[in-house]
Order: C-alpha cells, then sequence, then structure tokens
C-alpha cells in the first residue's frame, strides 16, 4: 500500500492508480468476459507505482503480461509460464541473462512441519516476502508496530482480547493519541500485527528453530541439486518435506523439456518477490542488477477478489522500459 498512489473521488470512495495488470486480468477473468475454468489472457499496459525521489526508477512503466488461470497441473502450467517468459525475452532481441528461481510453498511446507506456536506460523508465512522485516522477526524476535507511549502494560492486555475488540481497542488508542497510521496502514492491520507480537512474548521462537530458518533461507543452488539438498536439511532437522520436494523436482523436469537452460538458473530458498500475493512458485530474469521481468504462482489472489474457492493462478510481466534498456547494455555490464 505505501507504493501505491491513492486518492478519492468525489463520493469520497478511496481509489487507486493500478500497480500492476494481474489485479485487473483477474478481474476480467472473474466477470466471465474471459470465460471459466482453464484460460489464458495477455496484457500490455501501464502501471503506477510510487518511488522515492532520487531512487532512479520511474512513477509509471509500461507492463506486458500474460496470466493462466485454473491450470489443473500446476507444475507444468508453472513450467509453461516461465518457459513464456524467457522465450519473450529473445523475442525482443535479449539473448543472455540470469534466472532466479524460488518457491514460497516451500517454505510454507517447512514452517508447517516445525514445532512451533500457530502465531509464530502465520507470521513468519505472512511476512516471508518482505525480507528486511523478516530478518528482523529472526534477530530481533519482535517489531513495535505502535509508539513506545502505548506502553508494555497495554500489549500484556491485548494477548486475552478477541480480534474485534482489540480492534476497537487499538482504534480508540490511535484516536486518543491523535496517531495517523503510518505507511498507509488500516487499523485492522495495525491490531493484527499487534496481537501477533502479543502472541510471541508469550511463546517466543525457539533458537535452534530460528537457526533452521535461517539456514534454510540461505541456500542458493543449482537447480539440479536443489532436491538432495533440501532432502539432506530436511533429514538433519528431522522433518517431512517429500511431498514439496518432490513438486519441486518435477516441475525442473517439465521446465527443462521445455528449452529453458536451467544450467544457467538459480534456485534461492529466500527468494519470494516483493508482492504480498504470490503462494509458490516464483522467479525473475535479470541481466547484472536490472530484474525485467517475473512472475509466479498467485492461488489466493482470486479468491480475496471475490472468487467462490481458490483458483490455480500463475502469470509473468515484463517491464518493457527495462527490456529494453538490457538488450541496449553492453555485454557483461548492468543495465539501469
Amino acid at each position: 500500500r505505501r507504493r501505491l498512489f491513492v486518492f478519492n473521488d468525489p463520493a469520497g470512495q478511496e481509489l487507486c492508480l493500478r500497480p500492476d495488470l494481474t489485479i485487473p486480468t483477474c478481474r476480467i477473468y472473474l466477470d466471465g468476459s474471459a470465460g471459466r475454468g482453464e484460460a489464458r489472457l495477455c496484457y500490455s499496459g501501464a502501471a503506477f507505482r510510487y518511488e522515492a525521489k532520487g531512487s532512479g526508477e520511474a512513477n509509471e512503466f509500461i507492463q506486458t503480461g500474460a496470466e493462466f488461470f485454473g491450470g489443473k497441473d500446476a507444475d507444468a502450467a508453472d513450467a509453461e509460464m516461465l518457459a513464456l517468459t524467457t522465450s519473450a525475452a529473445r523475442a525482443g532481441g535479449l539473448e543472455a541473462f540470469a534466472i532466479r528461481l524460488g518457491d514460497l510453498a516451500l517454505f510454507d511446507a517447512l514452517v508447517d512441519a516445525l514445532d512451533i506456536p500457530a502465531g509464530w506460523r502465520s507470521r513468519l508465512k505472512r511476512h516471508f516476502w518482505r525480507p528486511a522485516y523478516f530478518k528482523k522477526l529472526l534477530v530481533q524476535k519482535s517489531v513495535e508496530d505502535l509508539p513506545t507511549a502505548v506502553g508494555t502494560s497495554l500489549l500484556a492486555a491485548m494477548g486475552e482480547l478477541d480480534q474485534f475488540t482489540a480492534q476497537t481497542v487499538i482504534g480508540d488508542v490511535l484516536r486518543l493519541a491523535k496517531i495517523v497510521p503510518v505507511g498507509g496502514r488500516s487499523v485492522s492491520e495495525i491490531t493484527e500485527r499487534f496481537l501477533e507480537k502479543a502472541a510471541e512474548d508469550r511463546s517466543p521462537l525457539p533458537k535452534e528453530v530460528g537457526k533452521l530458518i535461517d539456514t534454510f533461507l540461505s541456500l542458493s543452488l543449482k537447480p539440479k541439486d536443489a532436491a538432495r539438498r533440501l532432502r539432506e536439511l530436511a533429514k538433519g532437522a528431522k522433518i517431512k518435506l517429500d511431498a514439496p520436494i518432490a513438486a519441486l523436482e518435477r516441475r525442473f523436469e517439465l521446465i527443462d523439456k521445455r528449452g529453458v537452460d536451467l544450467g544457467k538458473a538459480t534456485f534461492e530458498t529466500g527468494f519470494g518477490r516483493k508482492l504480498e500475493y504470490y503462494t509458490g512458485f516464483v522467479f525473475e530474469l535479470s541481466v547484472g542488477d536490472n530484474v525485467f521481468a517475473g512472475g509466479g504462482r498467485y492461488d489466493g489472489l482470486l479468491q480475496s477478489l471475490g472468487a467462490k474457492s481458490r483458483v490455480p493462478a500463475v502469470g509473468c510481466a515484463i517491464t518493457l522500459e527495462r527490456l529494453t534498456a538490457a538488450i541496449a547494455a553492453p555485454k557483461g555490464r548492468a543495465a539501469k
């Protein structure tokens, strides 16, 4: 939300400029104009994200991409989307680029296999895609969401309240202190974070669990070595990750069959991209530090937009200005 351009229309309804075209494409699918069941849609258009002054990044850019909805074979759909993205980059005139791969579902499976409180499970999963904040969770164990003037006694009391009552209390405290929520977060979002912290204070994350998670997230592997190394880690930690590792292995086989050279790819267990809606396989293509394309699986997004149940979905997007810069960059140099 902190990256959105938000405003109100004359009736007072809050609106924003679209930050990407995945969500509008999901809505086209849901309104039936693209049919239901399995569907492949593509798009191209302007998107808008706030960038700090002096960052060198544009607030407006052209995004071209594709979305695959309702695919029954998730691994095959993931492989198809990555192959489509790499072939699109080559069709644009770019031959050499790096491929970065990740899998949020694998991390979720790791967290589910650990003997930790439920509050910690949801918190770790929720913030995995935010690497800087996630690291603070493991190192510092907690992050304050309200000014210290609120007091630790309120935090202790919050742990005994239900979600609705806690939200009412937080709203009252903010209004009395004349505090405006920072970063565009709503009172409900602040409340959720505050309840997580209260639960954490009662049940700290065990040090050995934090160390295991840190080890897991530090892995950077060639795809051909990923399954073996992950099985070794799971065996050493005495946890079961058979199903997600097998899915990862099969996905790599299907990607290879589609002609994508995985010898030049890297699989990183700590890679989750910087959008909250991803739920599984993710990828990025880059030249140097210029990430010009990316995508991944987002099986929960359509349900949050109104679908009655989860809809399997995977997509990709290319930022045309970044692709153009990558093509124009001298070989071996990073394009910005």
